[in-house]
């Protein structure tokens, strides 16, 4: 790139951030821990082009090296983000980096040719992002129409160096399932349609493999990069908040839907995550399980299926051993229905809770639906800590389903799985 463009290209930036520190900036501390301190110019907020954009600062409590120019030094970062709040994607725009009061490196792009990409979760982008989306524009009558530069930065760890010229893999925009308020917003949207049509199965000519070439909206399925289930091998530590859960309404009926059993939950059981709420809707069965821990796999998996009132989904899984049987599932086995799309009314009274573990330590990553269509933009929780089911208990569900039921573990392709 010439060098007369570069430097034209850094004047703009530097203009830009002149024009808009013009404006007292009101900074607000979002997070902070022994390595670094977050915090957002809530004066910056704006939305333009279906964009919100802010400034984000991260201080830290150790001089860091900029990776693409080693002999740089820098102990904070100035960055002005953009965030696609529909699509759950981020991009930096322009990057300044400071040694104390001192500008060491500064850098930026047209937006037009960023990267989107999705934030690791509870990584100071991420918590920047579900900030500045969860607010209204403090500024958008008046804020400066400055020239739109980006940079691509790849989403860090907390206390990992920021480069501001660093590059992402490209990532495709999720496909994010949208769903209504309804046993219909579930990983299982394809299933609205009868079973016994073999649109798709575990088995043959429609089987995981063949998914993405059954119909045009499967094809996620073939060419998505953020595809279930993974084995969940090599992890950072990301210091994971626990689990907020509401679960104190029983499950409503259950129901075999072909491609497994289904146990719907009336209203009222929630999940708080990235400060949204996520109502349960169903939990479906898997056996043996779909995703694996360290290479091992599981006799059983069970998926709690949580949309929020845009259609987001957020998904936890829990794995089942072979071993002392399930009170839970006691429960479920008991009118476990034989004949295909017939809801049975459950007697008896289950709450989420009784097939889930008490220690809710997990893993969380980006992923999709496990099914056709294979939508991407899953939040995906899996819990470490796993519980038993009795071999009877095993054998009764996988002798109605008739096959197993589980999709082969997908590529990781670069995705970070934190813990």
């Amino acid at each position: 790139m010439p060098k007369k463009f570069l430097y034209s290209l850094f004047l703009i930036c530097n203009l830009s951030l002149i024009t808009i520190s013009s404006h007292a900036a009101v900074w607000v501390k979002l997070s902070e821990n022994k390595t670094s301190k977050l915090s957002i110019d809530k004066q910056s907020i704006l939305e333009k082009d279906k964009l919100k954009r802010a400034w984000v600062k991260i201080e830290y409590k150790t001089v860091q090296k900029n990776l693409e120019f080693p002999d740089k030094e820098y102990n904070q970062a100035k960055l002005l983000w953009y965030f696609d709040c529909d699509s759950q994607k981020s991009a930096a725009s322009q990057v300044f980096q400071y040694l104390d009061t001192t500008l060491v490196h500064s850098a930026a792009i047209d937006i037009k040719n960023a990267e989107f990409i999705e934030p690791v979760p509870e990584t100071e982008f991420d918590r920047a992002m579900r900030y500045t989306c969860s607010r209204k524009d403090s500024s958008q009558a008046s804020a400066p129409k400055a020239k739109q530069l980006t940079t691509q930065a790849p989403a860090k760890t907390e206390g990992s160096p920021q480069s501001s010229v660093a590059t992402a893999p490209p990532a495709p925009p999720p496909e994010i399932e949208k769903t209504a308020d309804t046993a219909a917003a579930t990983e299982k949207k394809a299933e609205k349609e009868p079973p016994h049509a073999a649109h798709w199965s575990y088995e043959d000519k429609a089987g995981p493999t063949e998914w993405g070439k059954l119909k045009p909206e499967f094809a996620t399925c073939d060419v998505g990069k953020n595809q279930s289930p993974i084995d969940i091998d090599s992890t950072i530590d990301a210091d994971l908040k626990p689990l907020k859960m509401l679960q104190k309404f029983p499950a409503k009926d259950i129901v075999n839907n072909g491609h497994t059993i289904q146990v719907n939950f009336k209203d009222g059981n929630n999940l708080i995550l990235d400060n949204m709420v996520f109502k349960l809707k169903q939990v479906h069965f898997h056996a043996p399980s779909e995703h694996m821990i360290k290479g091992k796999a599981f006799a059983m998996e069970a998926h709690f299926v949580h949309a929020d009132s845009k259609g987001n989904l957020a998904v936890i899984g829990v794995m089942f051993n072979e071993g002392k049987a399930n009170i839970g599932l006691e429960k479920l086995w008991k009118q476990m229905p034989k004949n295909l799309d017939k809801p049975v009314n459950i007697v008896s009274r289950l709450l989420p809770s009784e097939m889930m573990p008490k220690n809710l330590d997990y893993y969380r990553f980006n992923g999709s639906l496990t099914t056709p269509p294979c939508s991407e933009g899953v939040r995906w929780i899996v819990i470490k800590t796993p519980l038993t089911a009795s071999k009877a208990q095993i054998e009764a569900f996988q002798n109605v389903m008739k096959h197993h039921n589980n999709r082969p573990v997908q590529e990781i392709n670069g995705r970070i799985i934190v813990e």
